[in-house]
């Protein structure tokens, strides 16, 4: 078994040596931070994983100022049979964990940016600037609600109190604004949309594991006295391609306590 294992590493060696110094900066996780991490652009010495609304695997190269894939406008199993090539400026950060991309073609220029990030749980760490490691409890289910209604809640343990902030940087002190701020991300277009809004909207805190749900409910107390009536703690859980499925527990408020456990 062990020369499989020196065999692979060997390989990877050969991979990683015909990158450039620009490619190999590259290398890791990138999540989209204008649209919650949708976007993802997972660079590796042989391949590029590009997710957006699917998957693509493809071929890519970079140097100094410009990164270079193939992309199916539509997906592979479509009639399109070649990929175009797309160009794609970009600027790394000095501190390597930020791309500033831009793309233009003849008609218009689209700008974009990525975090680098471990997974996207690490990502909403960073984003949020709220450092938090999710507890794990293999009892725990996924949660059915649709995460595309989830309003998202950070909380952290620094220096022995709990910090407190929405998704849109906030305080609690702001909730009514940023819940005001949530709906209109979501812009329902329709009376289904509309009544999606107003049953299956809830708040999906990512707490840290030192923080236990006692302590939680008491630094929560402004979620359960807003609109907002479902609150869930988030759980540990594999990625998937779907980043808002998710393990969590509903936790037990003053609003909901016709709910139990």
């Amino acid at each position: 078994m062990k020369i499989y294992i020196l065999i692979l590493l060997f390989a990877l060696v050969l991979i990683s040596c015909g990158q450039n110094s620009f490619e190999r900066e590259l290398n890791g996780k990138w999540y989209g931070i204008e649209n919650d991490g949708f976007t993802r652009m997972f660079f590796y010495p042989d391949s590029l994983i590009l997710i957006e609304m699917g998957s693509q695997n493809v071929q890519w190269t970079a140097n100094k100022s410009r990164i270079e894939f193939d992309y199916h406008l539509r997906f592979p199993d479509s009639t399109q049979k070649n990929p175009k090539r797309f160009k794609t400026d970009y600027i790394l950060s000095k501190s390597k964990d930020t791309l500033f991309c831009t793309i233009k073609d003849s008609t218009e220029e689209r700008r974009f940016n990525l975090i680098r990030a471990n997974n996207y749980v690490n990502y909403l760490s960073k984003k949020s600037a709220i450092d938090f490691k999710l507890p794990i409890d293999n009892k725990v289910q996924h949660m059915e609600i649709d995460g595309d209604y989830g309003f998202k809640i950070f909380a952290g343990n620094k220096n022995g109190s709990v910090t407190i902030v929405t998704e849109f940087g906030n305080g609690l002190d702001s909730l009514e604004k940023d819940i005001f701020k949530f709906k209109q991300k979501i812009n329902p277009q329709d009376k289904y949309h509309e009544e999606k809004l107003k049953y299956e909207s809830h708040f999906r805190i990512f707490a840290d594991k030192s923080i236990s749900d006692e302590i939680l409910k008491e630094n929560i107390q402004k979620l359960t006295e807003s609109e907002i009536n479902q609150v869930f703690r988030v759980y540990k859980s594999e990625e998937y391609e779907n980043l808002g499925y998710l393990k969590g527990e509903r936790i037990k408020t003053i609003a909901n306590n016709g709910y139990s456990k």
